[in-house]
């Protein structure tokens, strides 16, 4: 989708960048929006150098109801998810980044309802795009609990033809209570040599899919032994690039 923005655009007169503002959906959780912002300033920088930061909206919401009906309520989660992008969309961002992959299973089932022509960049479309550029066939899917055993992200990636992986019962209960840690932004060595053991031992897969916004808070290529497939990254990337001109949602 392809949709022109020259209302909203900021021009830098002199230096000729025309920056478009990302719109991003965060607080879902907060320790992991800070992820977001901090990389898409670094992108932007890294692109125009001197003192350029990204044009950001942050809608940064109170995750609880949310993240409270996870397994339970569906249709709660989709209401709620609606009434905040609605939000979202009335302040005009050019694009928009929901900072959660589990919430994009609820923007599947409302994005018919939102009547908006402003793009969202996908996450999970992302990491199916950069595994088949990678050439890789076989990942492991590391997320919440939820998300892996929903099989709402694993159909995506499976459907563009990769197999993948999750890890078994008793790993995605350990996960789970890593994740609580992380959601208070509360990171431990004991955390990161966990997931440097569980990574281990898929050393076989092509590739370990950063499936939970907070898994990047620990988790990096010094204590991974697949290479990683991280959303919040890619998301960013191609946010800045749409940005800045060059990238076409």
């Amino acid at each position: 989708m392809f949709y022109s923005f020259s209302d909203h655009t900021k021009i830098y007169h002199g230096e000729q960048h025309i920056m478009k503002t990302i719109g991003l959906l965060g607080g879902t959780g907060w320790s992991s929006t800070l992820d977001y912002y901090k990389f898409l300033n670094e992108k932007v920088h890294q692109r125009l150098g001197g003192y350029h930061s990204a044009n950001i909206l942050l809608k940064s919401i109170d995750y609880h109801d949310i993240m409270s009906s996870y397994g339970k309520d569906h249709a709660r989660i989709a209401q709620l998810l609606q009434q905040e992008l609605e939000e979202l969309i009335k302040l005009e961002p050019d694009c928009i980044l929901i900072c959660c992959n589990s919430l994009h299973k609820y923007y599947e089932m409302i994005k018919h309802k939102l009547r908006t022509t402003i793009p969202l960049i996908h996450a999970i479309e992302l990491v199916a795009k950069k595994s088949k550029e990678k050439g890789y066939k076989h990942i492991l899917l590391l997320a919440t609990k939820f998300t892996m055993e929903d099989g709402f992200f694993e159909k995506i990636l499976e459907d563009q033809g990769l197999k993948v992986t999750i890890p078994n019962t008793q790993e995605r209960q350990e996960i789970a209570d890593i994740h609580e840690d992380l959601m208070k932004n509360y990171m431990t060595n004991s955390q990161k040599n966990y997931f440097k053991s569980l990574i281990e031992k898929y050393k076989d897969l092509d590739a370990v899919v950063l499936g939970c916004t907070e898994y990047p808070l620990v988790i990096n290529d010094d204590i991974s032994i697949l290479p990683i497939l991280n959303p919040v990254h890619l998301q960013c990337e191609a946010a800045v690039e749409y940005s800045l001109g060059s990238y076409v949602i």
